[in-house]
């Protein structure tokens, strides 16, 4: 039996790979106004990442805590795509790009890196693995869920206030144990009709309220400088930005109004999310030392990277067809 994928979903996997891609390549370009504007609206691309991931986890509605088989298998589906991308990075490090490695730096690497490195979006998914379960359980003890929703959200709140973390990491699955709770509200709501109103007023007051304390304390309104670890101001806009996408491509997709070509596209992007990630980073640090990039600016330098990035993964995905074919043997 062929599974059925859920279009909307797929559509904003693959939508928030492609804004991913186009937030790190128009990084570059920051002293350009309108390209600071666009990197800067992007960045609900993580929320809906991790909405999409969490998003059939909560449907399932599995209260068990993972097996340590299951963890295991959790793991290695986040961790040998890194490790294999992390190798080939280091190779191009040092032998492409003429950049020497350490043993130090490699190491470093290897254990996914500090801060804001790429490896914190592996160990922000790791924390998944455990509070998605969580948070179905403490669901079924209406004192206990009262009581984890309210002071999550607090808390949310409250790093408003904080000042900058360097070791974020430790204690981001907080903060975004605020959005998994907003995503399992979603799944179990998203059917009435009063949920997207709900939402949408919930998240723009959060949104305005956010915003003017941080204008009244001075801090940044740059959302990724609120992002390590996530405050409310972050949080309300992705939930913002997630709940608007999800039900304009509902809308669309019921009334025929979304070409079946256009999500086919997004549908691959959505399938391959998870190694686009990684690919489309060689090819950033590639194609930035190889090239003028400033010469053909910011949107051409984002279409070489997502057209390059598609390309190798069209091309992985051949040879792992292929060798599929030779596994199976011959056939007559």
């Amino acid at each position: 039996m062929v599974k059925v994928r859920n279009t909307t979903i797929d559509f904003l996997r693959g939508l928030a790979v492609i804004l991913m891609i186009l937030i790190h390549a128009t990084a570059y370009f920051l002293d350009q106004p309108t390209v600071r504007l666009m990197w800067d609206c992007a960045h609900f691309a993580v929320p809906l990442f991790v909405f999409c991931s969490v998003y059939i986890a909560f449907q399932k509605n599995n209260s068990k805590l993972p097996s340590v088989s299951r963890v295991f298998m959790r793991l290695k589906r986040l961790v040998i795509p890194y490790y294999i991308f992390t190798t080939i990075l280091l190779l191009v490090f040092e032998f492409v790009l003429g950049t020497s490695i350490t043993i130090q730096s490699a190491t470093k690497w290897y254990l996914f890196g500090t801060g804001r490195d790429i490896g914190w979006l592996v160990v922000l998914f790791v924390y998944f693995i455990f509070l998605v379960p969580i948070i179905i359980k403490a669901s079924k003890h209406d004192s206990l869920w009262k009581f984890l929703h309210r002071t999550i959200w607090i808390t949310a709140f409250l790093f408003i206030y904080a000042p900058h973390l360097e070791s974020f990491r430790l204690i981001m699955w907080l903060p975004w144990s605020a959005f998994l709770i907003f995503a399992f509200w979603f799944v179990k709501n998203e059917k009435k009709w009063w949920f997207p109103i709900y939402a949408i007023t919930l998240s723009l007051i959060a949104f305005f309220v956010s915003r003017s304390i941080l204008l009244e304390i001075g801090h940044t309104l740059v959302f990724t400088e609120n992002k390590y670890p996530p405050n409310l101001y972050y949080l309300s806009y992705g939930i913002l930005s997630t709940t608007l996408i999800y039900y304009f491509h509902r809308f669309l997709i019921e009334h025929n109004l979304f070409a079946h070509w256009l999500q086919k596209i997004f549908d691959f992007f959505s399938r391959h999310s998870y190694s686009l990630f990684f690919i489309h980073f060689l090819f950033v640090y590639i194609l930035k030392e190889w090239m003028d990039y400033r010469e053909i600016g910011a949107w051409g330098f984002f279409g070489a990277i997502l057209f390059l990035s598609t390309l190798t993964q069209i091309g992985i995905n051949q040879l792992a067809h292929f060798l599929s074919t030779l596994k199976s043997g011959p056939t007559i």
